[in-house]
């Protein structure tokens, strides 16, 4: 009888390490498929960032070979329907389009005849730049709030002294005057001097915003050197399209 109790008892304490050697198995096979899944997300997010970076650089060895043959690239199929292929700035809008710069409306249409506001610019040329101001600037303009749709690029433009307005006032909704376009242009792409002296119709040399105009007439950015420039003249979309491609690619310019 004690004998067989003792073969009970040793029978339980087997069956007992079968029952716990048995647990800690499945504990370690579930354990170590959580750390494979685990590791399989980190191998997947890793290659997706790689694959994200070798577009990228692919796309920008592009544009550098494209730069270098003097042709830049775009589509020509119509991004927008109401810029067709016969538009006069067409190959611009396009090409500032295929670069991220300018988008259209809701609508999906461009509206090239809409006068560009102040903010439009800024989100153009921050976007053709690449320009930021730091995390914590904040914008100097009065009448600029953090609630404007274009407060991050009227920032940046600010912080590198590109657009600053005029006592205190960024006037961000009001229509960028040509004499104001040509201004930002020189400023922006750091546009040089010139020894030339081009000569309009309407303005001389005491102009207060002579000296920008005469620079992107003599970069051939402008087209109206000898006629009238009309610098009180709001710009256009298109028109704003047409002097931004030239300043950026000599493919444009006439």
């Amino acid at each position: 009888m004690k004998i067989h109790m003792k073969s009970l008892f040793l029978g339980g304490s087997i069956l007992g390490i079968v029952v716990l050697t048995g647990c800690s198995q499945a504990e370690a096979d579930q354990s170590e498929e959580a750390a494979s899944a685990e590791w399989t997300e980190e191998q997947v997010a890793e290659a997706e960032e790689s694959i994200d970076g070798t577009e990228k650089r692919m796309d920008d060895l592009e544009k550098e070979i494209n730069s270098l043959g003097g042709e830049p690239s775009f589509s020509d199929d119509p991004i927008f329907p109401d810029v067709a292929q016969d538009f006069h700035a067409f190959e611009e809008i396009q090409y500032l389009a295929s670069e991220g710069i300018i988008s259209g409306f809701s609508d999906g249409n461009f509206r090239p005849s809409e006068t560009i506001t102040r903010a439009q610019t800024a989100k153009m040329l921050t976007s053709a730049l690449d320009l930021d101001a730091p995390e914590d600037y904040e914008i100097q303009a009065e009448d600029v709030s953090k609630e404007n749709h274009a407060y991050d690029q009227l920032a940046s433009l600010e912080y590198h002294g590109i657009m600053t307005g005029k006592d205190g006032q960024m006037m961000s909704g009001e229509g960028l005057k040509r004499s104001q376009m040509a201004a930002l242009l020189v400023s922006a792409y750091d546009l040089p001097d010139t020894g030339a002296v081009h000569s309009f119709t309407d303005i001389d040399e005491n102009y207060p915003n002579f000296k920008e105009i005469n620079i992107i007439a003599d970069q051939q950015i402008t087209s109206e050197a000898g006629e009238a420039f009309r610098p009180n003249e709001t710009t256009t979309r298109a028109q704003f399209s047409l002097f931004m491609a030239r300043t950026m690619e000599d493919y444009f310019k006439e």
